[in-house]
């Protein structure tokens, strides 16, 4: 499967531009390697980390977003799968990760489990209850959104469900990029899947860290960013997920009898 990270220089709270830079992006990255099984966006893509805001900037389920990214996915034949969005419910708004098919439909959603509390998250949105485990076309994803990567429990309870890559989008602070390239990779290493993260590049105003990566089940990394907009394919196969955790099995290892 041919995967296609994303990662952009997302404008707070100007939906219309960055919903154009998105379709320029995708049109760019078609145009020069052929056909892509799957995009990944950043987090909150098409509002950017306006929490304040989202109580006008949010679309109802988030159906404009859905909508658009079907839209792209029928024209250029291509899987969307966890770019979030600002989506009103009934509960209130949730940070939504959202997968749409080749034919444009959505087929599933997973709403941020993690809300930041040194951001004040949860005065501006609701937290998700269920974790989200799909199969794209014979690989198995889990999904999980920024400060989801913070929690191993979480990360391991998809790999036992039978995740073979991670999806994470993100609008990860400079500040802390350190954590950021270690908690991924840590992530790819102990699940023995793939790690796909699109996060947000920014060096004005609020400071995104970019470094958006691809890491393979064995840690090695098999595309990476700096802070420059851009796409980066990383190529995935279920089998090598496979035949790494045939080789160091601590799946059958693990002993939660004890721990």
């Amino acid at each position: 499967m041919r995967v296609a990270i994303v990662q952009m220089s997302v404008l707070p709270g100007a939906k219309s531009e960055n919903f154009a830079k998105v379709e320029k992006m995708v049109a760019q990255t078609v145009q020069t390697n052929g056909n892509i099984d799957l995009f990944v966006l950043p987090e909150l893509w098409s509002t950017g980390y306006k929490l304040a805001e989202l109580s006008h900037l949010a679309s109802s389920e988030g159906e404009e977003e859905a909508i658009f990214l079907g839209d792209l996915a029928a024209r250029y034949h291509t899987w969307f799968a966890g770019g979030s969005v600002a989506a009103k419910t009934k509960v209130g708004i949730v940070n939504r990760a959202q997968i749409i098919d080749r034919q444009g439909q959505l087929q599933a959603c997973y709403d941020k489990i993690h809300l930041v509390p040194m951001l004040d998250e949860h005065t501006y949105l609701v937290a998700g209850n269920t974790p989200c485990v799909l199969s794209i076309e014979g690989i198995t994803f889990g999904f999980a959104i920024c400060y989801d990567i913070r929690f191993c429990e979480l990360l391991r309870k998809l790999a036992l469900e039978g995740s073979e890559a991670l999806i994470v989008s993100a609008e990860w602070p400079l500040v802390r990029l350190h954590h950021w390239q270690a908690l991924l990779k840590a992530r790819a290493i102990e699940n023995q899947f793939y790690v796909l993260a699109s996060n947000n590049t920014s060096l004005e105003g609020t400071l995104f860290a970019g470094h958006s990566v691809g890491h393979g089940p064995d840690g090695t990394t098999l595309c990476s960013f700096e802070f420059e907009e851009g796409v980066r394919i990383c190529d995935i196969d279920r089998q090598h997920v496979h035949a790494i955790r045939q080789k160091i099995p601590v799946f059958s290892d693990r002993r939660p009898d004890i721990y």
